[in-house]
């Protein structure tokens, strides 16, 4: 035990691991004394096992709101506070990294400066109490403890576990080396077979106006293909046709999620298309080894991180940036680059990159690699999902403008994000409203809402990619409905998330109630069977009430919420956390007659067609 002695006035704070023998630790500390505890961390089945385990001997602090309200507080500051780091760090790896990019899924800076800043407003409203604040692991337990040091009147003492932590850095190395052992080993298998693939056009000649070369990159998975195996753009939709009615030369980058039907997806884009451009096609074995070392230890950078509004993140981020070697993405992104500096060799003519735009690493990547190589390129990124404000990848500071590495145009699926995006910072001279390419059929059904028989009570379950947050959804769905079987509640997974990724990571949701069905039936089916809708952050919600489908949205009490209609008006929809506030939502919104569902109804009309414009031919033109 570790222990930081500060001036006791007999409070005392510990900070420990979901650990059983650290909890008995804590336990023995207090002696039968009264104290309060936090959860730090995302993992809803390590805080079940952790407060299975405290039972009644300590009290549980409820944070779901105050995180909520604390990741409000600091959301713009900490855009700032990266922003200035952008400028300061310049560089390919700097954009290639998690911490550039402030994607909340790979990145858990901000969620952890949020539970500092927590841990602070707790022990500032605390008055004679003992607290106990647990984090899922060692960068959060550490980086609480820094922040304390120096309070006044607690005894503060830091459960550290050395031989244990010392093990899991071992074992996340070895598994880091084997991800990408593997991950390098599948690229440099397929290089004879991927260059088979490789784009045959005459420097000269590109295309029949003397022009380059127009790239429309995507992801290809099993959604790209339909029912006969013809590949189709589920983001882009017309576009490629759009532009060759043009007289343009049109080629489809693909990036195939999934390495297992890799090879087969393959031959499917070949019988489909003729002819796409594979990125890694170009890539010699002398770039895939340099950048497979590169990447395979800890990152050589020495950046240095300042304080955030007084919270010191040193240790937090640098081991985000080691959490995100440990995955394969900063390799990619650098073997993305190194591409198209292969391209440019090789004499292919690019005028303009169209992509899905999320503001991720690799469009960063791509962006820097492009500018490098083919200055004269045009830029285009197409705006194709929601973007709420806490899904920090989508916003940057003024700041960094001058550095940051940015398409020449970014067009919206409609009002609303145009509106969203300008004001919070983006040159208005590049952003341009367009429309819901994708979600295009959702305004044909606004005209026509659903009938709804609540006689026999349908709710739609729809969890998010998050798999802890699917977790904590399902497990509350069990809570709260688990003994009313007069509600038949179906649960439709992410398609990047099913059912068995769920359960493989929480056994126990293997059983589920006799009431609960798993469905693999498309989302606008289920809609149209469905008295009501219930998600976290899934965009299933603004499908729902483009059809007249009443949703509830609830709050997570582990994480910052990424809902995509929490900047419209309550009315909106209702947002509750517990069992009990969760049933008596749901019976409120089934009993709603007619004359205040008519008037719902209208609101969501207005929200939808906010969000997502219409799409027509000048639609299309946009990308020219």
């Amino acid at each position: 035990m570790k222990g930081i002695s500060e001036s006791v006035a007999g409070r005392r704070i510990i900070v420990c691991p979901p650990r059983k023998s650290s909890i008995l630790k804590a336990l023995r500390q207090f002696k039968g004394k009264t104290f309060r505890w936090v959860y730090l961390g995302e993992n809803v089945s390590q805080f079940i096992v952790t407060e299975r385990q405290i039972g009644d001997a300590g009290k549980r602090i409820e944070i779901g709101d105050k995180l909520q309200e604390i990741a409000g507080s600091l959301r713009q500051p900490y855009i700032d506070y990266i922003g200035k780091l952008s400028i300061a760090n310049n560089s390919l790896e700097w954009w290639a990294s998690c911490l550039s990019d402030k994607n909340p899924w790979f990145s858990k800076t901000f969620l952890y400066a949020c539970y500092i800043r927590l841990c602070q407003s707790i022990i500032k409203s605390s008055k004679e109490e003992n607290l106990v604040f647990i984090g899922e692991n060692k960068a959060i337990r550490e980086g609480i403890t820094v922040n304390m040091k120096g309070l006044p009147h607690y005894e503060i003492r830091s459960f550290s576990t050395p031989v244990r932590d010392s093990a899991d850095i071992f074992i996340d190395t070895v598994k880091s080396i084997a991800i990408k052992v593997n991950y390098i080993s599948l690229i440099i298998i397929r290089m004879p077979i991927v260059g088979r693939y490789e784009l045959k056009i005459p420097a000269d000649s590109p295309s029949q106006d003397k022009r380059g070369l127009v790239l429309l990159y995507n992801w290809v998975d099993d959604r790209s293909f339909n029912d006969k195996g013809e590949y189709r753009d589920s983001y882009l939709g017309q576009l490629a046709y759009h532009i060759k009615n043009k007289g343009r030369k049109v080629v489809v980058v693909p990036h195939i999620v999934y390495m297992v039907e890799y090879l087969e997806r393959l031959k499917k884009l070949k019988k489909s298309l003729g002819h796409f451009l594979l990125s890694e096609s170009y890539l010699t074995i002398w770039d895939v080894f340099r950048i497979f070392c590169k990447t395979l230890f800890k990152f050589r950078e020495k950046w240095v991180y300042p304080s955030l509004e007084g919270i010191k993140l040193d240790g937090i981020m640098t081991s985000d940036l080691h959490k995100y070697r440990e995955r394969t993405d900063f390799t990619y992104n650098l073997l993305l680059y190194q591409a198209v500096k292969r391209l440019k060799g090789k004499g292919i003519p690019i005028e303009s990159f169209i992509y899905p735009y999320e503001s991720q690493t690799w469009e960063k990547v791509f962006c820097l690699a492009l500018r490098k190589f083919y200055p004269s390129v045009k830029i285009i990124g197409y705006q194709h999902a929601t973007a709420p404000k806490m899904l920090l990848n989508y916003f940057f500071s003024k700041e960094e403008l001058p550095v940051l590495p940015f398409p020449d145009k970014v067009i919206t699926t409609g009002k609303y994000t145009e509106r969203q995006l300008k004001e919070s910072g983006y040159d208005p001279a590049k952003v341009v409203r367009g429309g819901a390419i994708r979600f295009g059929n959702l305004l044909k059904k606004i005209a026509d809402p659903l009938k709804r028989d609540i006689s026999s009570p349908v709710i739609l379950v729809t969890p998010s990619i998050d798999i802890n947050e699917s977790i904590e959804l399902v497990r509350k769905m069990v809570k709260a409905f688990g003994e009313l079987k007069h509600y038949q509640i179906i649960l439709k997974f992410h398609p990047r998330r099913p059912y068995e990724v769920i359960t493989e990571k929480d056994k126990s949701l293997k059983s589920l109630p006799e009431h609960f069905t798993v469905s693999e039936k498309p989302t606008d089916d289920l809609l149209q069977e469905s008295s009501m809708l219930i998600y976290t952050s899934s965009a299933t919600s603004i499908e729902a009430i483009a059809i007249g489908v009443p949703i509830l949205h609830i709050k997570s009490d582990f994480t910052i919420d990424r809902d995509n209609l929490s900047d419209f008006t309550a009315s909106i929809r209702e947002s509750v956390s517990t069992p009990d506030e969760i049933i008596k939502a749901t019976e409120n919104i089934l009993k709603m007659d007619e004359k205040e569902l008519s008037r719902k109804r209208q609101l969501w009309v207005e929200v939808v067609a906010d969000m997502f414009g219409p799409v027509d031919e000048s639609t299309f033109d946009l990308f020219l």
